[in-house]
């Protein structure tokens, strides 16, 4: 080195020398270890179209475009070299190594100074000797810490003082020191994922900082199939939302999806503990068969997601378009991608999570009481026996109401409650709270070379009844690992378990159910000793707890190892391997037992004991077991020449699936104290067993190529051969695909030049072709039946009978898919959107086109055909807004989709009338009667054509074919189904200082519901019935209402009680305090937060005001659950 060396820079000022300085002793490390590319260079992108230019046009290139600035003395290279570099968008830390080739010259970067030199003892003297050229300057020392919400620290975090490229970044605690040239200074503080914060010292020198997550962020890279992709070159449709977004105090994973993502229906049908997995279906319903998504966990293929542990959730991805071709048999109906979370560099940091929550139904039916019930019995009694030969209801000669005034009246006053109760079934069998309670303990950490995480959850859930032990206990673990043998090779293990225990009645929860709405409330539910009364058919809900148990107990085993090998002589290519073993339990035991409850003789005033039910104890015991195999290769090359990026990927896949149950049966037993099957009866009628086992495979193959050219313009097709033993050989394989591609309009220079608010704006489209297997297997081989047994004299023998006849041309489910869509951000991501439109068309359907035959003929089974058609199409549509305003950061998020359907052709029954065919509507229009109102009077009854049991106050049906009659040929096909049309959702996300609230909103449009619990009022079979229906209905003396008479007639599922589905619900809401660090650390905690949250908090209905709008159909449900909960996060 020269005595008096020429020193070159940018920026030459005592300030930035100082900061130099004062890096010196980290950069003689950074040296040593010979590290020489960092975050901010990694993340830091960059043009360049150079060819044979000077290296001082080089450097000038990088210091116009950059924040990053040379240090190097005149003699590092020659005046005469030359470089030739054209990127497009790529990393400065390429871009220097590609110099570095070009030129010998070694080139170290921290912070923003980039330093080049002759070899690398030569970096440490420039140092050196520009610390002993410059003076100190008075300098301010700023320490701080950079953490997340729940106080995990963010490692690597930038921390840059405002209008400088003076920063730092945070060491592996999340501690940084900075030195700042004022008091008042700002700095700017980011981290991948997060929103950027500004923060102003105001004179502080020690600082706490709190990143909050930023959604626009986290979905920057999006798990797709056998892969991730960067958003912004993603060409498919494809949604994401992370584990973070879709937290709730719901027990069920799966409902939290409701509403986050557009083209996503979670409908959660019922609440009950351990069963409370909603259905799921994308965009819509789309076949005539199975229309449930493929679920893969992990990469590999999950029969659901329900009990997933919450905090294990890295990401949800969901495959809505033909980009789900690459999972081939199953992806017909979308795929959902989940990704758990995987350890991270950095010491051992530890997560406790503790909630405790009471659950409550959502709506608690308000039933008829004994007066209004009574009032509308001997209404009904009265309209069946009128006198015909006179105008009007005018009673028989002889007619006696079944309830006399003073019944009425002694039922109204409560003076005699074992005889004349007024029983409120609802809140005599639900509990006002039951609780359930959740912990999570996760610890992660790991080194350069090894990583992991370990965690366990405990879930407890209590039932809702107050006499059946309807709870549910589940324990989540997971351990995952991911280890760096060599430079090049890197194995993982990622390994889970769940053990779920169910406790719960003998008999199914639906009936319970039913059996408190239709309990009458004129049945004694306790007496006035406290002894339990039978209730209605002797089935009082009461009485749950004295019938037995269903005891189930189920352990999946879920295991995952991998290894990669990036080959060293070959740069970009990767090879890939992973296999997958699952094992997965059932135990069941139903032990149904006799039991007892109290009758009363109102004439001695005792309650005499009576036995309901079965006469001796029943015990079922049940195992089932299923394996998984599941093996994966893939062979990955990445490669950039120039301004085009090439990726291509090509891979194999086999599955084994094997399943087998057996179950024995006994009754008769000795004593009800021991439910073991060796103790039942030995007889031949009191005992049975039975069992099967089954094995299933496939086999495929599968490709993906990527293309991008200047990250402007991006071309993908992925291609999926695909075995199932479903069909026969011929028809086997089958061979999907997808093409797409996307054009980023925000990088033309027309966008760039005259429309600077622009961030991104990206046209995307895809078609492609995907298949569906989810059908019964070996409907191509002629099948047989054991267990029909025949009589030989007093002998059984064992039969075997013909089962479906073959259909060796059975063959694929297909499914072509077509995607258009736009999405743009603007002004620093203050306003978002994402608009994609969508149609498919779904063929070769398979369905049983069997003619009607009598069984007298002796036919065997028809097997399923390819005939079904449908079409489907529709849009979704998501709003983004956030923004900062001072302290206050604030997010809303807006999301909706329509899809619709039509049946193109099914081979239906034939109808009386064309209208009534379900070709040419949506999949599931159902048939009903078409009313005009109600009968207010006799003139008006006389006047139209009704069915002859017809009679005022009744509803109006309409006689469609105009033929006279009223006949199922006038039932109408209504163009809506339960499953809602239009999905919505609202996130609205405030955080300011410690404080955070988020408030969730989703609902639903365009969806029908009959209940004909509903419909029915004052049967004669003592059914109770709903208030609501009882309200303003046609009476003598309100001949105006608005709704039907009591026990009126109809003939079927008519369109006067067909409900309007649509609601909107307050689905999540959350309100938390971080505690202060200082505080805090006191106790050796990283961070605290408490908070209050809660799940179907409030629902606005439009018609469906009697139960729940979410539920289906009938009213034999478990009662949809409201959860209000209290908990903790201590991060140490």
């Amino acid at each position: 080195m020269k005595n008096s060396p020429t020193w070159h820079s940018s920026i030459w000022n005592d300030a930035t020398i100082i900061r130099k300085m004062k890096l010196t002793t980290f950069f003689s490390f950074v040296m040593t270890c010979g590290i020489w590319a960092t975050p901010l260079s990694q993340s830091t992108k960059i043009s360049l179209n150079l060819e044979n230019a000077s290296v001082s046009q080089f450097i000038k290139s990088i210091e116009e475009k950059t924040d990053f600035y040379f240090i190097y003395q005149d003699n590092v290279f020659k005046e005469d070299q030359m470089v030739s570099i054209n990127v497009d968008k790529m990393p400065l830390d390429a871009v220097l190594a590609e110099f570095e080739k070009q030129t010998s010259v070694v080139v170290k970067v921290f912070d923003y100074q980039i330093v080049m030199a002759k070899n690398r003892s030569e970096v440490k003297k420039i140092l050196e000797s520009v610390n002993a050229t410059i003076k100190p300057i008075q300098q301010i020392q700023v320490k701080g810490k950079v953490t997340f919400t729940d106080g995990m620290p963010l490692p690597g975090a930038n921390i840059i003082e405002k209008g400088t490229t003076n920063g730092t970044q945070a060491d592996f605690d999340g501690n940084f020191t900075l030195s700042v040239a004022s008091k008042n200074a700002i700095l700017v503080v980011s981290y991948i994922g997060y929103a950027t914060r500004e923060i102003s010292l105001n004179g502080q020198t020690n600082l706490n900082i709190v990143l909050q997550e930023d959604a626009a962020a986290l979905d920057e890279i999006v798990v797709v199939g056998y892969g991730t992709r960067k958003k912004e070159t993603l060409t498919g449709s494809v949604s994401s939302v992370s584990g973070e977004v879709v937290k709730s105090p719901t027990a069920n994973v799966t409902a939290s999806l409701q509403g986050r993502l557009p083209g996503i229906t979670a409908t959660q049908r019922t609440g009950e503990p351990g069963r409370d997995d909603p259905s799921i279906l994308i965009r819509a319903t789309a076949t005539l068969g199975a229309n449930a998504p493929l679920i893969i966990i992990d990469g590999v293929q999950r029969s659901s997601m329900g009990q997933l542990n919450p905090e294990d959730v890295e990401n949800f991805s969901i495959l809505k378009g033909a980009s789900a071709a690459i999972y081939g048999a199953r992806a017909a109906n979308g795929v959902i991608l989940i990704t758990t979370k995987s350890g991270r560099i950095g010491k051992p940091k530890f997560s406790l999570s503790v909630n405790t929550a009471i659950t409550n139904p959502t709506m608690r039916s308000e039933m008829l009481g004994s007066p209004l019930y009574a009032e509308v019995y001997n209404e009904g009694q009265l309209y069946d026996q009128d006198d015909p030969n006179t105008p009007g209801y005018n009673p028989r000669p002889g007619y006696v109401p079944f309830y006399t005034d003073q019944d009425i009246e002694k039922y109204r006053n409560g003076s005699d409650t074992n005889s004349y109760p007024n029983t409120d079934w609802v809140n005599e069998v639900l509990k006002n709270n039951a609780m359930q309670n959740r912990v999570n303990l996760e610890v992660t950490g790991g080194s350069e070379n090894t990583k992991y995480l370990m965690s366990f959850a405990a879930l407890t859930q209590e039932g809702n009844y107050k006499n059946n032990p309807t709870n549910y206990n589940q324990y989540n673990m997971r351990s995952k690992f991911d280890v760096d043998l060599t430079n090049n090779f890197n194995v993982g293990a990622n390994i889970s378990a769940i053990v779920k225990n169910k406790e719960f009645s003998s008999q199914g929860v639906g009936v319970n159910f039913i059996n408190i709405l239709l309990a009458s409330p004129t049945d004694v539910a306790v007496y006035d000793n406290g002894l339990i009364a039978p209730g209605r058919f002797g089935q009082s809900p009461l009485l749950l707890d004295r019938r037995g148990y269903n005891h189930t107990d189920e352990i999946p085993i879920f295991s995952t190892f991998t290894a990669t090998y990036k080959v060293p002589f070959v740069e970009g290519l990767k090879i890939d391997a992973s296999y997958n073993y699952d094992l997965e339990t059932r135990t069941s035991k139903t032990w149904d037992l006799p039991y007892t409850s109290n009758l009363y003789d109102v004439n001695t005033g005792e309650y005499p004991i009576s036995q309901v039910g079965i006469v001796s104890p029943v015990l079922t015991e049940r195992y089932d077991k299923l394996t998984t195999k599941l093996y994966n290769f893939r062979l990955t090359y990445d490669k950039t020449f120039g301004d085009h990026t090439l990726s291509a990927m090509i891979g194999q896949e086999q599955q084994v699936n094997k399943s087998s149950w057996i179950q024995a049966y006994r009754r008769n037993y000795v004593s009800p104290s021991i439910a073991e099957i060796n103790v039942g009866s030995n007889a031949a009628d009191d005992k049975d067993n039975s069992g099967t086992s089954s094995e299933t495979s496939r086999n495929n193959y599968f490709s993906r190529l990527e293309y991008n050219y200047k990250s402007k313009y991006f071309a993908d097709f992925v291609f999926r051969r695909e075995g199932s033993q479903n069909f026969p050989k011929d028809s086997r394989y089958g061979n999907f695909y997808a093409i797409s591609g996307a054009w980023r309009l925000s990088e033309e220079n027309f966008i760039k030049d005259n429309f600077k608010n622009i961030d991104q704006l990206k046209l995307r489209i895809d078609h492609g072709l995907s298949g569906n297997d989810n059908v019964d297997a070996f409907q191509h081989l002629q099948t047989f039946n054991f267990g029909s047994n025949y009589v030989f004299g007093s002998t059984d023998v064992p039969g075997i009978t013909e089962g479906k006849l073959a259909n060796p041309f059975i063959t694929w489910e297909k499914a072509r898919k077509t995607d258009v869509g736009l999405e743009g951000l603007f002004w620093n991501g203050l306003f978002g959107f994402d608009l994609t439109v969508w149609k498919e068309h779904r063929y070769d359907i398979l369905i049983n086109e069997a003619p009607v035959v009598p069984v007298t003929y002796g036919l065997p089974g028809f097997p399923d055909v390819n005939s079904g058609i449908v079409d489907s199409h529709g849009y979704e549509l998501i709003l983004t807004h956030k923004n900062t305003i001072n302290e206050l950061q604030y997010s809303i998020t807006g999301n909706i989709s329509y899809a619709d359907s039509e049946v193109i052709f099914k081979n239906e029954t034939p109808r009386d009338e064309a209208y009534q065919n379900e070709t040419g509507l949506m999949v599931g229009a159902g048939l009903y009667y078409e009313t005009d109102g109600i009968y207010n009077t006799q003139e008006e009854l006389d006047a139209s054509v009704h069915h002859r049991s017809t009679k005022v106050g009744d509803v109006v049906i309409v006689d469609v074919n105009e033929d006279g009659a009223i006949t199922e040929a006038d039932q109408i096909r209504i163009n809506k189904t339960n499953t809602p049309k239009y999905i919505f959702g609202m996130d609205f996300g405030f955080n300011y200082k410690n404080f955070d609230l988020n408030l969730f909103f989703q609902g639903q449009a365009a969806a029908v519901n009959y209940d004909s619990r509903y419909a029915n009022l004052g049967n004669a079979n003592f059914e109770n019935s709903f208030v609501l229906r009882a309200e303003d209905r046609w009476t003598v003396d309100n001949i105006n209402g608005t709704k039907p008479r009591s026990r009126g007639y109809l003939p079927g599922d008519n369109t006067f009680f067909l409900q309007d589905a649509s609601f909107v619900r307050l689905k999540f809401a959350e309100f938390g305090y971080t505690l202060p660090e200082k505080a805090v650390s006191k106790v050796g905690l990283t961070s605290t937060r408490i908070y209050l949250n809660g799940s179907n908090l409030l629902t606005w209905a439009k018609e469906i005001k009697h139960v729940d709008p979410e539920i289906s159909g009938q009213a034999n449900y478990y009662p949809q659950v409201r959860t209000i909960n209290v908990g903790v996060n201590l991060n140490f």
